[in-house]
């Protein structure tokens, strides 16, 4: 993993405390000092310094907390962080296997202005692939309702392909910057072809704090090879959940019983997505 500090990043500035008083002023007293309290201490404990700190924590693919790691170094302003994710589990004694990893920053900024402060990438590599995505890092409350209301989710993926040869894959993330957040998600997926004809399917239960990944064929079954068929295996998926704030990426993997990834993408919320058709 991958992370660079913005040159600009100031631990405080003008524009962000007058987003921070504007919004606590419009809350009541007793809304206010939940969020000026942490903030308050979170400011005092750093010293009011510029440099960040990270922590890692290693979670099971079901979301089961297992243990944390702290970066030793600390990185100011124009500087990047690489880490490893293989090596350090391996440090921490973990035997080979899929998980969650959670990188958490020493100063979340819960401002709007601050909302996405640098640039965050992700690497995978096997005996036979390189797969890289790199999208803004996020620092600021996820599926926490007390500070915002979900409406819920709708992730679009108009490059859906199940051929002979290719299936793409949904992995959809149940994230929260709460750690007693315990909401599981059930999504649904509608894959739709050229002509409007369209399925609908059960994406699964994904547990708080986990992820799950559905290939296409996983939701819909083998019958999904002739429906997309007459459109050379290509069609559109809409997958929706309401009430929570979800992560997505779309896989295309080879249609063989290795399921070799062949590439991931990092899919935009959906109403970019909208936003470009109507742009061409």
């Amino acid at each position: 993993m991958g992370f660079s500090v913005p040159s600009w990043y100031r631990v405080l500035d003008r524009k962000y405390l007058r987003s921070f008083v504007a919004g606590n002023l419009r809350k009541n007293l007793s809304e206010a000092l939940k969020d000026f309290g942490p903030e308050l201490a979170s400011l005092l404990m750093s010293g009011f310094s510029n440099n960040l700190r990270f922590k890692l924590h290693v979670l099971s693919r079901n979301g089961g907390y297992l243990t944390s790691s702290e970066v030793p170094t600390t990185y100011k302003p124009g500087a990047s962080l690489e880490l490893d994710l293989s090596k350090r589990l391996n440090e921490l004694g973990l035997p080979s296997a899929d998980y969650l990893v959670i990188a958490v920053m020493s100063r979340g900024r819960m401002d709007g202005y601050r909302s996405s402060p640098a640039s965050f990438s992700m690497t995978y590599v096997d005996g036979d692939n390189v797969a890289i995505y790199r999208t803004g890092a996020f620092a600021r409350p996820l599926n926490e309702g007390r500070l915002k209301s979900h409406v819920g989710f709708t992730g679009i993926n108009p490059k859906i392909l199940a051929t002979d040869d290719i299936v793409s894959s949904l992995m959809l993330i149940n994230h929260s910057s709460d750690p007693n957040y315990a909401h599981k998600a059930h999504p649904t997926t509608v894959l739709i072809r050229g002509d409007g004809e369209r399925l609908e399917g059960d994406f699964g239960e994904i547990p708080p704090l986990g992820a799950r990944e559905m290939s296409i064929a996983d939701i819909f079954g083998s019958r999904v090879f002739d429906f997309l068929k007459p459109f050379n295996g290509r069609g559109t998926s809409v997958t929706t959940c309401v009430g929570v704030t979800l992560a997505s990426l779309h896989l295309q993997r080879a249609n063989d019983n290795r399921r070799t990834l062949l590439g991931i993408e990092h899919s935009r919320p959906a109403h970019m997505n909208l936003a470009g058709i109507v742009q061409h």
